[in-house]
């Protein structure tokens, strides 16, 4: 008995050995892939960084709307009788787009008219990065550079999440639109409007808002890109009373 006992424990022995260098190769693979993906990872946003500094910073040479809200993101009386609210993303390609190409045409048409109430919205869906970007434009009203800052960021647009609005970018961005960067970066740095980016992002879901840009005319919602001739046909169905010059 006392042959078969040893027997037995020698193989019980054998076994733990087994299972505790079974157990340390999971282990050491376990670090070697834990370690290769925070290397990847690594010069992943090592690489992300190096391109947003290649992209540098161009500046827009859009005009200020006629009839600007002073410190604020919209223009045209607030009694106008007909009212756009804007809701965009500034990493939206569509919403770059439509300010590039279409926006200044709308402001031309209507902004001096008195007729018309134009404000801008943030959605901020896409990624933080585009929380930030919506943070900056807010910052850039504190200067009453609203404007200057709301096309300086389409002008700048390189990409959904790629670092292209990462914060010293967006620093930079309100430095080459004419912003005091001093000013500008305290109140970035300081999250001050951060709570109201994220209400607004709240208050759009709550209005079934799910695509960028959306225009919303006295209420009723146009998901997708608009340009003067459809304002002008949407306004004749909403208020066929006002007249244009």
């Amino acid at each position: 008995m006392s042959k078969r006992r040893d027997l037995i424990e020698r193989r019980q022995e054998q076994e733990r050995k087994q299972t505790l260098i079974i157990l340390g190769v999971i282990a050491v693979l376990a670090i070697v892939v834990i370690g290769g993906a925070i290397i990847l990872n690594s010069n992943a946003n090592t690489a992300s960084n190096a391109n947003a500094a290649q992209l540098g910073v161009v500046a827009s040479n859009k005009a200020v709307p006629a009839n600007a809200e002073a410190n604020g993101r919209a223009w045209g009386p607030k009694d106008a009788p007909i009212k756009i609210e804007e809701f965009l993303d500034y990493q939206c390609p569509a919403c770059g787009a439509y300010n590039r190409t279409y926006e200044a045409g709308v402001i031309d048409a209507f902004a001096k008219t008195g007729l018309v109430r134009y404000e801008v919205r943030s959605i901020s869906f896409i990624g933080q990065e585009s929380l930030d970007a919506a943070a900056a434009a807010m910052c850039a009203t504190d200067q009453n550079m609203f404007w200057q800052m709301h096309n300086a960021i389409f002008a700048n647009q390189s990409g959904e999440n790629q670092n292209g609005f990462n914060s010293q970018r967006l620093k930079d961005i309100a430095g080459k639109a004419g912003l005091d960067t001093a000013a500008f970066n305290t109140c970035f740095d300081s999250g001050k409007y951060t709570q109201q980016v994220q209400q607004e992002r709240t208050d759009s879901e709550n209005r079934n808002v799910n695509q960028t840009p959306t225009f919303f005319i006295n209420g009723k919602a146009y998901p997708g890109t608009l340009g003067v001739e459809d304002f002008k046909r949407e306004f004749s169905k909403i208020a066929p009373d006002v007249k244009f010059p």
